[in-house]
């Protein structure tokens, strides 16, 4: 889907967690991108595929997080509009990548809050910060 650029960036003491998947959601991940299941189901597999390997390379918490607040920064190279819930569900593919790799035990509402941004720089981005709570 893309090429592999990622960061690492460590579990610290206070028990967060962050990654960066280097570039937007795939638009195919979108909820109005209408694709045949198949194509849907290998756009979420390689999406989960990829933050479950950030995530395990960079390390993962020895015990995963029970409740955590998600901030979610979206990054773009242009100042396109574009819809933040789209954004959220374009995402979630990333997260259970994230749960996968046993950053956190679930992603329920009951254990889990988010904060969503978006910004304009100069290099397309989506960071993904989790701090236990």
């Amino acid at each position: 889907m893309h090429d592999a650029t990622w960061r690492y960036v460590s579990v610290d003491a206070m028990n967060k967690f962050k990654i960066e998947l280097g570039h937007l959601p795939h638009k195919n991940l979108s909820p109005n991108a209408r694709l045949h299941h198949m194509m849907l189901y290998k756009a979420k597999r390689e999406a989960k595929e990829e933050a479950f390997v950030i995530a395990k390379r960079q390390g993962v918490p020895v015990k995963p997080y029970h409740r955590v607040h998600i901030t979610i920064t979206y990054v773009s190279k242009d100042k396109r509009r574009r819809d933040m819930d789209n954004l959220m569900a374009s995402t979630k593919a990333y997260i259970d990548g994230i749960v996968a790799a046993n950053v956190l035990e679930d992603d329920s509402v009951f254990n889990v809050s988010y904060s969503l941004y978006y910004e304009v720089g100069d290099k397309e981005n989506t960071i993904i910060e989790m701090e236990e709570i």
